[in-house]
């Protein structure tokens, strides 16, 4: 198929319609499951976590991750019960029946009235239970850390499984060295270049009117992303291993000395590089055909 003819289906795709946006959806929400799972079971093995937060990463160890892991299952739970049932919607309400009581002489007039029934919004007690537990432990683990910060280290125990487990790193103990190319300095500000140059032509094109201007930086960006972030942890992994030949005492000494926070930051560029490669992708392509974007191009 020509290039031309690959852009006009991707075009195709941006018109809105409910069937592609309830696909897009779902495929994103599928996304997330694996990674949620992933993350949790990393939280439990390796008793340290980073926590995305408005202020950056935030290292939650000990009790603080186990907290953070019981959040991303509650949230994997929910997204799965989603997936399964849908969105619960308002039964409609029931339809108005009239009532017809024959008078007959001799019998007092009595209205009769239909029987009338409250509709109630359909509920569900597990998401309402997913979505408390994760708020809670949330919450919890952000005021566990803030007593870290105090110095009581109440909130740093218990540990991990198995700090030192390189299992919930797979494939990285087969794929490092073709990784090790993407983290190279040229490599990544090649990255840098592309994205600087994608960003000045979607302004160009902004500036002539052009509809979707945003819409190939929306769609790269998170391709980008993964490229940067698989080098970083096949990079990761090998130096502190003393693979190929890397001679980094810095990071062996931190792999030795913590074994599970530092797997656990190299698990977090790994799965950064599959969310980035998933999620990211399909919310940068909702986001590049919405009518806002449209309008804005």
């Amino acid at each position: 198929m020509s290039l031309r003819g690959t852009w006009s289906r991707i075009e195709a795709l941006r018109h809105p319609s409910a069937g592609s946006d309830e696909w897009l959806v779902r495929a994103a929400l599928v996304g997330c499951v694996p990674i949620l799972l992933a993350y949790a079971t990393a939280g439990l093995v390796y008793g340290n976590l980073p926590m995305f937060t408005p202020g950056g990463f935030v290292d939650m160890p000990g009790a603080c991750a186990w907290l953070t892991a019981t959040m991303a299952l509650a949230i994997a739970i929910f997204v799965v019960d989603w997936l399964v049932r849908g969105e619960l919607t308002v039964p409609p309400a029931p339809s108005v029946t009239v009532s017809v009581k024959r008078w007959q002489h001799g019998m007092a007039r009595q209205p009769t009235l239909p029987p009338y029934m409250l509709s109630s919004p359909r509920s569900s007690w597990l998401r309402i239970a997913c979505l408390s537990t994760a708020a809670v432990a949330c919450a919890s683990a952000l005021v566990g850390r803030a007593t870290l910060a105090f110095g009581w280290q109440a909130f740093a125990r218990p540990g991990g499984f198995a700090p030192q487990a390189e299992w919930p790193l797979y494939p990285l103990q087969w794929v490092w060295p073709w990784l090790l190319p993407l983290a190279r300095n040229r490599f990544v500000l090649g990255l840098i270049g592309v994205g600087v140059g994608l960003y000045v032509l979607a302004l160009l094109l902004q500036w002539r009117k052009v509809r979707g201007a945003w819409f190939a930086l929306l769609f790269v960006v998170p391709m980008l992303l993964t490229l940067n972030f698989l080098g970083s942890a096949g990079f990761d992994f090998a130096a502190a291993r003393q693979l190929g030949g890397f001679d980094e005492p810095e990071l062996v000494a931190a792999l030795a000395q913590n074994p599970g926070r530092y797997n656990a930051f190299t698990f977090l560029s790994l799965w950064g590089a599959i969310g980035f490669g998933t999620v990211g992708l399909i919310v940068g392509f909702v986001l590049g055909r919405s009518k806002e974007m449209d309008e804005n191009g």
